[in-house]
């Protein structure tokens, strides 16, 4: 196993998941530009057991509360990512199936997905009351024994060099006490913690036989219908951390609360039948904003570094019901980050920011019913779902036919449309839905819209059909949209605007803008 751990292609993948998201930074590039000989090094120095760790840097963040955090050189990050991939695979079979931290398939999002299950089950449907134990182990990472740990591991490994390695590397943290503790920050630190804690795991599951049970590191939540059981749950789990692992419960942040009041897990606060942020979650993001708001006014942030973290933010809190507060963020992001000259890498992300940002002017109750006929749902089964009239669903799809987003041959086929336009003067215009929609789709289409909406129009009907150069092109729109996102028009003033703005690299006479109008 250590052959295999210090052997060169497992140092190159380790070097590629080490330098992942981290291609731009200085230590990184310094470490890549003699990357054959480090890694040869770093292959010599562990054959001959030379290897040394170098000290850890060591800063503070508030998050919201005070953390020490231990950064390694990258070196050793290297040598860390190696040691993981050869155990790791070996350990995380042994894990049980809700232990979420660190590990593929896993996640935040996946655990709270797995808490909504739980809910589901113990409380009937949210039919009957429901008991939840929160859990927190006191000081966790500066707390791990580490002669414990080593036993832990020697189950699976028996290789005495690799054992020898990763002591080397956990007494490379000096912590309060001598053979307790490991740095917050490291990789393998993550992967130990896990693997401490797949003791408590087992004994839940396997002892306690707890039904309703999830871990994310140190943080824990039982389920239950009874108060009770949950008190001795807790009573069970300390004696067990005490004796076995030389950890104990937090005294005030291990509870018992019913789930109408919500609990707090892992950045949400989760009741019967919503999830809201938490609060300092919120704070912390929002003086998060503006501090990227500064460097981007002073040129030190790029915009798309700034859509990158911002499409993040947003993909974590679709997770909760804040389609509110996604709205008042996207309506402000032009007031924060105002357009100034920027260089595009990534197409697909300015035009889907873009879209996003266009789509965020429509109705809340509007999308439902757009989802719901994508899906394949009649008006009638719409309205039923929805518990609506229909006449409700058809002034919403009249709404989408007029703005495009829903072609109006979906629901009335192109020969009746005929028929309907020949006689239009003859027929009563309130007794037809069909007849709204057909004039709906006129009106539309000379109603004023966005300037996304046109370029992304005049991009499928012209572009994308004629033009080699769809890339460069791509690029430009996007960059008109960013200068002129608060512009509206009609199709004839958008061909006169894309005109004067010579957009468009195709020759004059094959352009096709009498065609487009």
């Amino acid at each position: 196993m250590y052959k295999q751990a210090t052997s060169i292609e497992n140092l190159e993948k380790a070097f590629i998941k080490a330098s992942k998201h981290k291609n731009n930074k200085a230590y990184v590039i310094k470490f890549k530009e003699k990357l054959e000989e480090n890694l040869k090094q770093l292959h010599e120095e562990l054959i001959t057991e030379s290897y040394k760790p170098r000290p850890l840097k060591t800063f503070t963040i508030q998050d919201p509360k005070s953390r020490k955090i231990s950064k390694s050189a990258f070196r050793d990050r290297v040598i860390h990512h190696a040691v993981c991939n050869v155990i790791e695979p070996l350990f995380d079979k042994r894990f049980i199936h809700d232990s979420y931290a660190n590990r593929k398939g896993k996640g935040t999002l996946n655990a709270i997905k797995r808490l909504d299950q739980f809910k589901r089950k113990v409380t009937r449907n949210n039919t009957i009351n429901c008991f939840v134990l929160k859990a927190d182990i006191k000081h966790y990472f500066e707390t791990v024994n580490h002669e414990a740990l080593i036993k832990i591991i020697k189950r699976v490994v028996s290789d005495e060099q690799l054992i020898k390695l990763i002591k080397l590397i956990l007494n490379n943290h000096q912590g309060k006490v001598k053979g307790y503790g490991m740095p917050l920050g490291n990789l393998t630190s993550q992967f130990f913690a896990n693997l401490y804690l797949n003791e408590l795991d087992q004994y839940v599951k396997h002892e306690l036989r707890v039904k309703y049970y999830l871990r994310y590191v140190d943080d824990f939540l039982i389920l239950s219908q009874s108060k009770g059981k949950l008190e001795e749950y807790k009573e069970n789990i300390n004696q067990f951390l005490k004796k076995h692992l030389l950890l104990e419960l937090h005294p005030d942040k291990t509870r018992i609360k019913r789930l109408n009041r919500g609990i707090k897990f892992l950045g949400y606060r989760v009741f019967y039948h919503h999830k809201l942020i938490c609060k300092k979650n919120l704070r912390k993001h929002k003086s998060k904003l503006e501090a990227m708001r500064k460097d981007y006014v002073k040129g030190l942030l790029e915009r798309e570094k700034i859509i990158e973290k911002l499409n993040g933010w947003l993909a974590y809190t679709s997770h909760a019901n804040t389609h509110k507060y996604q709205k008042q963020l996207l309506n402000e992001f032009y007031n924060l980050f105002p357009a100034k000259p920027f260089q595009i890498n990534s197409v697909k992300l300015h035009e889907n920011f873009n879209n996003k940002i266009d789509k965020n002017n429509n109705k809340t109750t509007i999308d439902k019913t757009l989802y719901l006929f994508n899906k394949g749902l009649s008006i009638k089964e719409i309205a039923q779902k929805r518990r609506v009239c229909e006449s409700t669903i058809w002034k919403h799809i009249t709404y989408l036919v007029k703005d495009h987003q829903i072609k109006l041959k979906k629901i009335v086929n192109t020969n009746k449309v005929k028929e309907i336009l020949k006689n239009v003067n003859k027929i009563n215009h309130e007794d037809s839905n069909e007849i709204k929609l057909i004039l709906a789709n006129l009106k539309g289409k000379n109603e004023q819209k966005s300037i996304n909406y046109f370029t992304n129009w005049y991009q499928k009907v012209n572009c994308q059909r004629k033009c080699k150069n769809t890339l460069e092109c791509r690029q430009r729109f996007q960059k008109l949209i960013v200068f002129n996102h608060d512009k509206s028009f009609n199709k004839k003033e958008f061909i006169e605007f894309i005109k004067e703005k010579s957009i468009c690299l195709l020759p004059k006479e094959e352009q096709g803008f009498k065609r487009l109008i």
